[in-house]
Parts: C-alpha cells; structure tokens; sequence
C-alpha cells in the first residue's frame, strides 16, 4: 500500500467564482426575505416610513414609487436583514453580505435601540369641567336607551319583514329579550306586526327618498360675499308653543367666509313668529339674505357651527348661537335675534350691506370671545346639547369651551387636551354627546371619551392628512375624510374599518350626514371637495346618489336643510352659495 500524499495543493476561487457564489447566497437570501416579508411590522405613516428609510441608509423614494411601494421596499429591507441576522447566529454565512443595516450597527452585535418612554399623565379637573362631565353623562345615557331601543325594535321587525315566521322561530328563544307576558319578544304577533310595518315604512320612505335625491338638480344660486367663502352650516329650528304652525319653522344657512364675516340666508319655510305673513306667505325665497355681520373676526374664518335648536321666539331672547373659528387664534359665538324693526320681505344685495343692516330679518350680535389656542384655528363643533363647543388648532391641541358662562372678556374654557403629534384638524361630536372625534394631519384619528377625558379608541388607514370627522345618527359609524380623496367608515363597535369609499379626486373638504329626523333618517351622507363636486351616498350600500356641479371651482364646504326635501346647500371658492332640491 502506497503511503497517503501529503503535498496537497489548495488553489483559491477566481473573483468571478466569488462574485457567482455571493450572488446566490442573495438570492436565497431574498427567497426567504419574501417570505418572511408579510410577518414583518412597518410603519403606516409617511413621515414614520421616511423616518425609518433614513435609519438604515436607504433612499427616501426612487423613481416613480408611491407610497405603498416605499412601504414595501422597507419591509424587504427589514426581512432581509432579520433572516441574516438569524442565518449569522446559526453559523450559516460567514462574514458580511451586502445586507442594509440599521445605520450604527455592528454585523454580530445587538445594536443598541433607544426606546421613547411614553407615558400617560392626568391633571386634576376643574369643579366646573366635572359639572360638564355629569351633564354630558346625564345627557348622553338618556339619548343612548332611547337610541338603542329604536334599534331593538328595527331589528325585531327586520326579522319579521325579512324572513318568514318559520325562519324566525329558528332564532335561539333564550336570547329573545321579551318579557314573561310575551311584550317585545320575536314571537309576539302584535308587536311583530307593529315593528315590521315599522321597517316597511322606512325601506318605503328610503326609496322615494333616493329617487328624489337622485333627481336633484340646482335651484338657486346666491353671490355670499366679496371674497370666497369657506364654511357653511344648517339649523333646522323647532317650534316651541303652539302659537306656530306645524312644518312652518324658518330653516335657517349661515355661511362664513375669508372676509371674516358672517350672513344668514333663507333655507326655505316661512321667517315668522308673531305678527308677520298672516295671510300665509312666505318670508322671502330661499337664498335670499336675512342678517349679515360684515367684521366678526380679523381674519378668514375656517369652520362655522350652529345651536341646534331654536330658544326663544321673542326679539330679547337669540334665537340660535353660531361659533365661528378663525386664524386669527380665537373663535366667537354670535346670538341671532329677531329684528321686530324689519318689514316682511326686506332683503338687500350683499355689496350694498353697509349702515342698513338693520332692515334684515335676523340682528347678528358678538356674545363670546374664545381666546387661548397658540396658532390657527381648524374646526368648531357644538355639543349635542348645545351648552359646549369645541375648537382644534394647529398647536396640536383641541379645547372644550362652556357657552352659557363665556362672555367678550373671557370665554370660559373646561378642558385643553392634547395627545395627538400633529395639527388638529376635523372634530365632531357623537349624536348621544358621549364621544368626541378629532383628527390631524398625521393621518389619526382619535375618539375620545368626553364623559371620563379618556382616549376611547383611535383609527389609522389614510395615507395623508385627515381633514374631516363625522357621526353616523345611528351611533354605530364614524366617517372621516381627508387629502387621499377618500372616505372611510369605521365601525365604532368591532372598531375597526366598514367601508372605504374613493369618493373623490382631491381633497374632501367636508362631510354631513343626513338627519336623525323620520324624514331623513340618516340615509344619506353628503361630501364636498376641492374637485368642484359634491356627492351624496347611500348609507345602506355606500354608493353614489348623486354628483353635484355647479360651482366653477373649489367646493369648501356642504350641509344638509332637515326635511323631506332633502335640500342641499354647497359653498365655493367662486364666492357663490348654492341649493340643490
């Protein structure tokens, strides 16, 4: 047997062999990545995905990326480096591939990651915010039993219209709610034939209601004011006595504009209470002007509200409050009073206000003067109950104001919360008065509990600013809207989305929904946008209605007049108010 060589000889890989060999390690390499991709956590918002691009020394964008691509190119280079990661600590490569790392680290070690300490912190609450607090408490159960029984009982004539008696009976009978007499079960023939005729009546007035809507057409145009106005509200007012007929309470518009004042226009329905249009006529037509207040703030007003209801019926009580926000860093309440000195049917052309506003049907007086917010202001809402309103601004913060207690010397603020990172932008208050809804332009939007100070929930999904928040009167639905063009429908109970709506082409100004009222129901819900339409969607099936152009540009803003019209009134950036029936 011959003996073992010893003399062997090793000869080292070409660079071609090398660069061969390193280009299928990446290709495993990224094999796994992909597959290790939809496990790894990213973040959602863009300032976020920058952020983090630039931590691991990757370009922010590359040539026409949007925003979901950037996002998964970041995701790759996160599973991308944690299978190295993994496959180096088995022993499985050796050395350092062309992996992008976290800039700081050191192949091998654990990189040292300093983690923001985030904590919660709560102030000691005035005695007049927990007086607020157990009126908003007192309030909101009250119209959430009353809410919620409304549905109990849809849903128990739902189940006799939509299914025949022997399907229901199908239903567990443990989980009937009904009584021991048989009273509000799913088995009672009298209330289910009360409650089912319920539904009928509904679905029935639903469809004339989106027949009419879908044959909506303009009906009159009216010049607002000298610049372009940007906000405009509604207030259907209920009569109090009996001394007005029913169905003839004024409706009543109010518009704000970048001129800084405010006017009140005719929304349809007689503008009398006493002595005025004994014969039976109207007022005025609809649009036509009925108070104006040239000068309330110092710059252009950005968001307007109105009291719900009407207070008084005399000309020393106001008949409603409007709040008004401003980026001159304040908001102000203005009463609406009766003018008795007014003659039935005066009305005057907006360029010809000057000294004669006073031959308008409405007096428009300052009675509050909100100060405190350290930059503009965004959005203004009332409460439900008409005794509270709130303000977002640009310092990152939202604020609670007390209406009966503020005065021009001082508003009285309850509350300044804060907790979101960016601008505060949209807000909007529960039909029930329980939560708040705010939203900033880092894409958040945050529901607050406005009973306890708590943060109740939040919601992320669009990709830019959010602009925008509404209720649903049913309860149960939040929509929010914003600069992506799209609305979004979050389910407030399983708290998560329900719908997402491409509603537009560009930014989404404002939304309303239809009233609670039983002529409307809530059935539609209306949008406006900088693309020069407004929409208006079935709340059953989101769809569209119908498309609403007219203005000869920029729509700013969209309310809906109560009633079985279903009038809508639309503002844009070419000065003009515009009704739709």
């Amino acid at each position: 047997m011959s003996a073992p060589n010893n003399n062997v000889e090793f000869l080292e890989l070409t660079q071609d062999s090398l660069a061969a060999q390193q280009s299928h390690r990446l290709l495993l390499l990224d094999i796994e990545a992909r597959k290790r991709a939809t496990t790894v956590d990213v973040p959602t918002l863009p300032h976020d995905v920058r952020d983090t691009l630039r931590q691991w020394g990757e370009p922010i964008r590359l040539f026409g990326e949007d925003l979901a691509a950037i996002r998964d190119r970041l995701r790759m280079v996160m599973a991308r480096w944690e299978v190295w990661k993994e496959q180096q600590e088995q022993g499985l490569v050796e050395g350092q591939m062309q992996v992008p790392q976290p800039m700081g680290t050191i192949p091998g070690e654990d990189a040292a990651v300093d983690e923001e300490v985030t904590e919660t912190t709560y102030t000691h609450a005035s005695p007049e915010l927990i007086n607020a607090r157990k009126l908003m408490c007192d309030y909101s159960l009250g119209r959430s039993r009353h809410r919620l029984e409304m549905e109990r009982q849809r849903r128990r004539g739902m189940v006799r219209w939509t299914r025949s008696k022997k399907r229901a009976r199908l239903f567990n009978k443990e989980d009937d709610d009904g009584d021991a007499n048989g009273n509000g079960s799913l088995y009672s023939d009298a209330g289910l034939k009360e409650e089912s005729m319920l539904v009928k009546n509904l679905d029935n007035n639903c469809e004339k209601m989106y027949k009419s809507i879908r044959n909506q057409a303009l009906e009159g145009s009216q010049y607002g004011d000298v610049r372009p106005l940007s906000a405009v509200c509604t207030s259907s007012i209920e009569p109090i006595g009996n001394d007005i007929p029913a169905g003839k309470w004024p409706k009543i518009i109010a518009t704000g504009g970048w001129s800084g004042g405010i006017k009140i226009w005719n929304g349809g329905d007689d503008h009398y209470f006493n002595n005025s249009s004994q014969n039976g006529a109207s007022d005025a037509a609809p649009l036509d002007l009925m108070g104006a207040k040239n000068i309330v703030h110092e710059d252009r007003i950005m968001s307007i509200a109105m009291k719900p209801y009407i207070t008084s019926t005399t000309s020393t009580e106001p008949l409603t409050i409007v709040a008004s926000a401003s980026i001159d860093l304040s908001a102000k309440l203005c009463m609406v009073k009766l003018n008795e000195d007014a003659n039935v049917g005066d009305s005057m052309e907006v360029e010809n206000l000057n000294t004669k506003d006073n031959q308008l049907r409405y007096n428009i007086e300052e009675c509050a003067h909100l100060k405190g917010h350290a930059a503009r202001l965004c959005s203004v809402a009332f409460h439900p109950t008409g005794k509270f309103v709130a303000t977002t601004s640009f310092d990152h913060t939202w604020r609670l104001w007390d209406v009966e207690t503020s005065s021009m010397a001082e508003g009285k603020e309850l509350l300044l919360q804060d907790g979101h990172s960016r601008e505060v932008y949209g807000v909007g208050f529960h039909p029930d008065g329980s939560l708040v809804a705010t939203t900033d332009f880092g894409g958040v939007v945050q529901c607050w509990d406005i009973r306890t100070g708590k943060s109740a929930c939040h919601f992320l999904g669009h990709a830019r600013r959010v602009i925008c928040s509404e209720f649903s009167p049913n309860g149960f639905q939040l929509a929010t809207a914003g600069d992506d063009g799209t609305i979004k429908i979050w389910d407030l109970r399983r708290r998560r989305p329900s719908a997402s709506i491409p509603a537009h082409t560009n930014l989404i100004t404002q939304l309303k929904f239809a009233n609670s009222s039983s002529s409307q129901n809530g059935e539609f819900l209306a949008s406006s946008s900088f693309d020069g339409t407004g929409k208006i969607w079935s709340t059953r099936d989101w769809k569209l209605l119908t498309s609403l152009q007219g203005h000869a540009g920029k729509v700013m803003g969209i309310d809906v007049l109560d009633g079985p019209s279903c009038g809508i009134v639309t503002c844009g950036f070419d000065k003009t108010l515009k009704l739709w029936q």
